[in-house]
């Protein structure tokens, strides 16, 4: 579907482009209403950053940002994932309406809009996700997973966010587990980098990235494994860099081989220097049951710590079934604070 505003009954659906302030602001409005109510610990997402997102797409991703208006008031927003270059059947897409305006039929009528995209790309498969309630966890609206299941959708892989406090952080703890971690990865080394991935590393980069879709839980998720090699990598990074994306990495290496055996990634950026987000962890399947894992990201975590001083949290998602990264993360002092459900349907 092309730019421009689509409009039916009072509901005016407009995309947004990087020199639009006007509808960068009414987005904004409709998300911010949207995030205080379900997920107010989340980072805002500004009207700078929106820019910087429009300004500077992924490689392989079209991403199309939309606000809803009613009579010139911003209700909702629809945002549409396009791969390009794999999962050429998927669509992933966020809907929010503004809780002051739910069961008005507004959430049908962007569901009516992702449909129609759809079918203009030729897409079959619809994926999205909603706020989910869990034992021990604050309960949370799920207006999101009603509103899935009437229209279709199946639940499926859910997610808990974990939130690690800097400041209650027991580095004895830490200490306990990096020397366990140690004492079973002989025959690896360590390497540590800020933003862009050495030449020698870039490869092996590129192949561990993309075996995420293949190691991690995915549930019933029909995603394909994603293009990636060395030109991609840094396609990405100029892209993070230029969105004022910084990444803190560790990763573990083969000293026999040479091999990158796992790396981690923690991320923030430079207009939140309050929080940042502990990204993938991946260890080589050949290289297992060396507690790879656990080091890298221990290790990582020690140097972020090191060079950013004013991080307050780090946030995490996990698959609820991903009992190995959670005992991880457990251990470390993440704490669960919320959940989402993944949903699907088939066109």
């Amino acid at each position: 579907m092309g730019g421009g505003t689509l409009s039916g009954m009072t509901l005016t659906i407009t995309r947004l482009t990087a020199d639009d302030a006007a509808s960068i602001e009414q987005w904004f409005q409709a998300t911010e209403e949207v995030r205080r109510h379900e997920v107010p610990h989340f980072p805002p997402m500004t009207p700078a950053l929106v820019r910087q997102f429009l300004t500077h797409p992924y490689p392989g991703r079209l991403h199309l940002w939309h606000v809803a208006l009613r009579d010139g008031m911003p209700v909702g927003r629809v945002d549409v994932n396009l791969p390009t270059e794999d999962n050429l059947k998927t669509l992933s897409f966020t809907i929010e309406v503004d809780p002051r305006f739910r069961r008005q039929g507004i959430g049908r009528q962007l569901l009516d809009f992702v449909l129609s995209v759809a079918a203009d790309h030729g897409r079959t498969v619809l994926m999205s996700h909603s706020a989910l309630s869990l034992p021990g966890l604050p309960a949370r609206d799920e207006a999101g997973a009603a509103f899935g299941a009437a229209t279709g959708f199946s639940s499926t892989l859910p997610e808990v966010q974990r939130r690690l406090e800097l400041a209650s952080v027991d580095e004895a703890v830490l200490a306990d587990l990096l020397a366990s971690a140690w004492a079973k990865a002989e025959g690896y080394r360590l390497v540590r980098w800020h933003d862009d991935t050495p030449d020698d590393l870039v490869d092996g980069m590129a192949y561990l990235d993309s075996r995420l879709v293949t190691d991690a839980p995915m549930g019933d998720l029909q995603v394909e494994a994603e293009l990636a090699d060395r030109a991609r990598m840094r396609e990405i990074e100029q892209v993070e860099r230029d969105r004022g994306r910084m990444t803190w990495r560790t990763g573990a290496v083969h000293e026999q081989t040479g091999q990158l055996a796992a790396f981690t990634a923690i991320t923030t950026h430079d207009s939140i220097p309050w929080h940042a987000w502990q990204q993938i962890t991946i260890v080589d399947p050949d290289h297992r049951g060396h507690r790879l894992g656990t080091l890298v990201k221990l290790e990582n975590l020690r140097m972020f710590r090191a060079e950013s001083p004013g991080v307050e949290v780090i946030d995490t998602f996990n698959a609820a079934e991903n009992s190995y990264m959670i005992a991880i993360n457990d251990q470390m002092g993440f704490r669960p604070v919320c959940a989402a459900q993944n949903w699907q349907r088939e066109l």
